[in-house]
């Protein structure tokens, strides 16, 4: 019988977790419409990374039929119900999402937290971003090597680094592969044989990303 008694409180006891919880997030990675072997290369590099750190990671794309607009903001509210924050990444070309995200009710609002963006010239929508509600907002300038710049940010991101410190060390390896030997390089060739001149100072600068609001956060 005492045997019994043990056994009945220790199982008691193991149903019961007062540990408190701490506060979760998720994060929508977006990719525009592009040839399909971009799709799945942004997919399984972007989601490889984000599965590491986030609660929730919802992959979206766009197709020729339809803009994801949609499908974007009913994530983003799905997303903002369970989890106390959202991270936005958009690997696209470019597009009007600051503009999209406005429809966003209040509350699903309030939980964006860092927004991303691969598009050229979309640094110009931080400000906007902000006023939206979210944290931080990190895009480049103008035409850019913007996968480059993700290899370098996406796995400091996840590991913890500050947003400052990330996008930093990003810029700086970017800029110096972009300006490297092996850049010079590929311009060189693709001048001899008559291919599209490589402005590598002018692409570096257009990769440079530009940071707007807390730059301390950390991914969790």
């Amino acid at each position: 019988m005492k045997t019994l008694a043990i056994a009945l409180l220790m199982a008691a006891s193991a149903c019961t977790d007062t540990t408190p919880k701490g506060p979760t997030h998720a994060a929508i990675a977006f990719r525009d419409d592009v040839p399909g072997y971009q799709k799945l290369a942004s997919e399984r590099y972007t989601v490889h990374y984000l599965e590491k750190r986030y609660d929730l990671v919802t992959y979206l794309e766009a197709t020729p039929s339809d803009n994801g607009e949609a499908r974007l903001l009913k994530a983003i509210e799905d997303a903002a119900l369970k989890h106390d924050t959202v991270d936005l990444f958009f690997l696209s070309h470019g597009g009007p999402y600051d503009s999209w995200c406005s429809a966003l009710t209040p509350a699903a609002a309030r939980k964006l937290r860092f927004v991303y963006n691969t598009g050229a010239g979309n640094s110009s929508q931080g400000p906007r971003w902000l006023t939206l509600g979210a944290r931080a907002y990190v895009g480049h300038p103008a035409g850019n090597v913007a996968p480059l710049f993700l290899t370098y940010f996406l796995p400091s991101w996840t590991n913890g680094t500050k947003l400052r410190k990330a996008v930093d060390d990003a810029n700086k390896d970017t800029r110096d592969d972009l300006m490297g030997t092996v850049a010079k390089g590929v311009g060189g060739v693709l001048d001899a044989v008559g291919g599209p001149h490589l402005d590598r100072p002018k692409l570096a600068a257009g990769t440079e990303a530009e940071l707007y609001g807390d730059d301390t956060i950390i991914v969790k």
